[in-house]
């Protein structure tokens, strides 16, 4: 197993609902490589995004010592029904760009701001999760594939937390 799962309890509101989420650009190699595998009747590939350059809600930064991991940054997610983000790895140049980490140091968070939804789906290094509950999370180092969709009729919201991790790789 490349990655690892836990919890810890929820102290957020949900402010994030009201984020004004901007929609993800999707390299269209990455598109066609979908649409290739049969994912051609995808309504959209990916969900929208709310990160650190928009103003952030004070609680967010209570996540700085929570997961082991430095240079923290911040980004919410979210997807409406019928979209999905099949099977990929993260590139993380950007992170790479301003913090000037080695790949292999770079770690990811998905926490789950909400309990479970019928329809929300989340995958791991070719595992499937749901029925998750609100403050679950899932951790992994750089390139470890992953996917998420929302089949259901509510929106999925989620944290992404990228740092580098201050564990011994």
């Amino acid at each position: 197993m490349n990655y690892t799962i836990g919890n810890i309890t929820p102290f957020w509101d949900d402010s994030f609902k009201n984020f004004n989420y901007t929609k993800k650009d999707i390299d269209q190699s990455e598109i066609n490589t979908w649409i290739s595998q049969g994912y051609d009747y995808v309504k959209s590939f990916s969900g929208s995004l709310y990160n650190n350059q928009n103003p952030l809600p004070n609680w967010v930064y209570e996540l700085d010592s929570k997961f082991g991991l430095k240079n923290q940054v911040y980004c919410f997610y979210k997807m409406k029904t019928l979209e999905i983000m099949p099977s990929h790895s993260d590139k993380y140049f950007k992170f790479q760009e301003l913090f000037n980490v080695p790949s292999n140091k770079i770690c990811r968070v998905i926490l789950m701001l909400e309990d479970w939804k019928p329809g929300h789906y989340f995958e791991l290094d070719g595992k499937g999760y749901v029925n998750w509950r609100k403050g679950d999370y899932f951790k992994w180092f750089n390139d470890c594939k992953h996917a998420a969709a929302n089949i259901g009729i509510e929106d999925r919201y989620t944290l992404q937390i990228t740092g580098e991790s201050v564990e011994h790789i």
